[in-house]
């Protein structure tokens, strides 16, 4: 019975591990991927807008082994903003004419380029502009740094939404990002990063929004880039909800198919 118990918990551990070693490894691909990403835009004008996803499973930080000291103890929210903010250094260097911005949603801040509209609401619930689209100045840098390297300053942004935000929400919010400030560049990519694989499983008209302002995305001329990542016990699954969101599917996709 001992023995039966004890491979029964090594079995598990090991599963575990693994678990842990596919969500490391997929905030690893998708920090990876955006550099690549961006090392094929060299010769054009390139707008990119990251959608940082904040939630509670995003802000998770990897389970490591007491023994591996190297191990990345960065959420995928710190990863991908780490990951913004080298991006951001770098381009100012070899690409001084691009633009890039953030936008972090689930948070439960809300902030836009005009923060509040006619009837004193916010016009984007949850979503949070930390950077807004544009040539990265000094200034962007700096808030950028903060946010990555002091977890006091962190603590204060990241906290997520108690309220679920809407994903037609956050598409019709980059929307109007890209329409205001890149309405002329022949490059215009939104980077989504996220690991709800399903955001809307029981709202089939929440779905159906997000579907039509991806299309409007696409319309305009706006690339969507998804970095999927798997949490420890869940595999992300990209049929559930972005075939019909992220290019070549969400071009052939209709409401009907919903």
């Amino acid at each position: 019975m001992i023995e039966r118990t004890t491979g029964t918990m090594a079995m598990e551990t090991k599963k575990k591990m693994k678990r842990t070693l596919m969500r490391r490894s997929d905030i690893l691909e998708a920090s990876n991927g955006m550099l690549t990403a961006l090392q094929g835009y060299k010769s054009v004008k390139d707008a990119v807008l990251f959608a940082i996803d904040v939630s509670l499973s995003m802000l998770e930080s990897p389970t490591a082994s007491a023994d591996d000291k190297k191990a990345d103890k960065d959420s995928a929210t710190s990863a991908a903003l780490k990951c913004a903010y080298a991006l951001m250094q770098q381009r100012i260097i070899s690409n001084p004419n691009d633009m890039m911005g953030i936008l972090l949603f689930g948070t439960e801040q809300s902030k836009f380029q005009d923060d509040e509209d006619s009837k004193g609401g916010y016009q984007y619930p949850h979503c949070y502009l930390l950077a807004d689209l544009d040539v990265p100045a000094a200034a962007d840098v700096k808030r950028l740094r903060d946010i990555v390297e002091d977890e006091e300053e962190s603590k204060k942004l990241l906290v997520p939404a108690k309220e679920q935000v809407t994903m037609s929400n956050v598409l019709f919010c980059a929307n109007q990002i890209f329409t205001t400030k890149a309405p002329n560049f022949s490059s215009r990519r939104l980077f989504l990063v996220t690991d709800n694989d399903n955001p809307h499983a029981t709202a089939k008209d929440l779905k159906a929004s997000a579907t039509v302002r991806a299309k409007d995305l696409y319309d305009l001329g706006v690339t969507i880039e998804l970095f999927p990542i798997s949490r420890p016990n869940h595999e992300f699954d990209r049929a559930k909800f972005y075939d019909v969101i992220v290019f070549p599917y969400s071009a052939k996709a209709t409401t009907d198919d919903l």
